[in-house]
């Protein structure tokens, strides 16, 4: 009984693991006061200048806000889509209900990269998290790649006589 005791208080205390927030799925969690950053990360292929973020931000409050910006150091964002959080809602980024799109990337898979994301009434939200390569289960969030234009075919005439004959 006293080696039980003796195993659990080597991780007690304020440090302790089990006392420290964890996500269990890539990105990182951040948060203050009623509003949560959760699974943050930004996807992008190697060697692209566009990626994507990837988050799910949670309006635990009792008043409405909205997202007004997100700013990183890897690269300017463009935000589509509803970033209207009402109370007790969220809003999913980097999929059909709201885009944040960081272009001109500065910064390549696996590299760490600070966002802020600015809010109508909160304070806003700093926090580091990395980019990860746009494969297996990050391969649908990857910016579509711009098409490639391609030449138009010649046009060659027909060896086939035509089926009109002219009279003389």
């Amino acid at each position: 009984m006293l080696t039980v005791a003796a195993l659990a208080g080597c991780s007690s205390g304020f440090d302790a693991t089990s006392t420290q927030d964890y996500a269990p799925s890539d990105g990182i969690v951040a948060g203050d006061g009623d509003i949560r950053v959760l699974n943050a990360l930004v996807v992008a292929g190697e060697g692209a200048d566009e990626g994507v973020v990837s988050m799910t931000v949670v309006n635990r409050g009792e008043s409405s806000d909205r997202i007004t910006a997100i700013r990183s150091d890897a690269g300017d964002v463009t935000l589509g889509g509803d970033t209207s959080l009402p109370p007790g809602a969220a809003v999913s980024f980097g999929t059909e209900e709201a885009t944040a799109t960081v272009t001109g990337l500065t910064k390549e898979p696996g590299q760490a990269v600070e966002l802020t994301v600015r809010f109508a009434k909160a304070e806003p939200l700093t926090f580091r998290t990395v980019i990860v390569l746009g494969t297996d289960d990050y391969a649908s969030l990857t910016p579509p790649a711009s098409p490639t234009l391609s030449p138009s075919p010649t046009e060659t005439p027909s060896e086939t006589p035509s089926a009109t004959e002219t009279a003389e």
